[in-house]
C-alpha cells in the first residue's frame, strides 16, 4: 500500500493521455469514420463474419490514424466498433438512407 502514489501516478497518466487523443483527434471524429468504415466492411463481407470485419475496420483504423495504435486499446475500439454499428442500424431505420446503401451493396 506504500506505493499508492504509483496507480495515482498511472491513472492521471492514462487520463491525460485520454484527453489529448479527444482534443487531437476528436472522438466524434474517429466515430463519424467508424460508421463508414463499417459500411464498407459490411459491404465487403456481408452478414455472418463479424470478427472478420472487426479485424478488417482494424486495419483500416490503424492505416487511417497510425499514431492511435499504441493509445487505443483493442478492447476499447471493439467498444467503438459497436457503437457505429449501433448508429448505422438506426440509420437504417430511414427507407432513404436504406434505399441508398441497398443500391451501394450495403445492408
Amino acid at each position: 500500500m506504500a506505493n499508492w502514489y504509483w496507480y495515482v501516478a498511472i491513472a492521471a497518466g492514462v487520463l491525460v493521455i485520454g484527453f489529448a487523443v479527444y482534443k487531437i483527434f476528436g472522438i466524434d471524429k474517429i466515430r463519424e469514420w467508424l460508421l463508414i468504415a463499417v459500411s464498407k466492411a459490411e459491404e465487403k463481407y456481408g452478414s455472418g463474419t463479424g470478427k472478420l470485419k472487426l479485424v478488417y475496420v482494424y486495419d483500416m483504423f490503424i492505416e487511417k490514424f497510425p499514431k492511435l495504435q499504441a493509445i487505443v486499446p483493442y478492447v476499447l475500439f471493439s467498444h467503438l466498433v459497436d457503437q457505429a454499428l449501433v448508429a448505422m442500424r438506426k440509420m437504417l431505420e430511414n427507407e432513404k438512407i436504406a434505399e441508398i446503401l441497398s443500391k451501394k451493396g450495403v445492408e
